[in-house]
């Protein structure tokens, strides 16, 4: 559960940077790029202890579509970008493609001594 915790505040802390990166960049603001930086340090902090628990290509393909896909509704809502049909089917996709990693990923034995 912790992982899984872990992986998600890491998807927040990686949006959250790079709308940061977005806004300051539109507005000038150095301080923002700073801001970036230590919200993308955090991200990996926390997705590293996901890595613990979750398996790579799970946790990555989850953070990674999540990411993207919160970005870009983000984007959408408080920036005004455009949400095409070509958006959201690449959205679907990158969900489709974190469901499939997660349930076509079995857990790793125990090694025994």
């Amino acid at each position: 559960m912790r992982a899984w915790l872990a992986l998600f505040s890491a998807i927040a802390f990686e949006v959250t940077g790079t709308l940061t990166l977005k806004l300051s960049a539109l507005h000038h603001h150095g301080a923002g790029l700073l801001v970036t930086y230590v919200f993308l340090a955090a991200s990996y902090a926390l997705l590293a202890q996901a890595f613990r628990r979750i398996p790579v290509a799970v946790a990555f393909a989850v953070w990674e579509a999540a990411g993207l896909a919160l970005v870009t509704l983000a984007g959408v809502v408080l920036l005004h970008e455009t949400l095409t049909p070509a958006r959201l089917i690449a959205m679907l996709g990158l969900g489709a493609g974190a469901w499939l990693l997660h349930h076509g990923t079995r857990p790793a034995r125990a090694v025994r001594p």
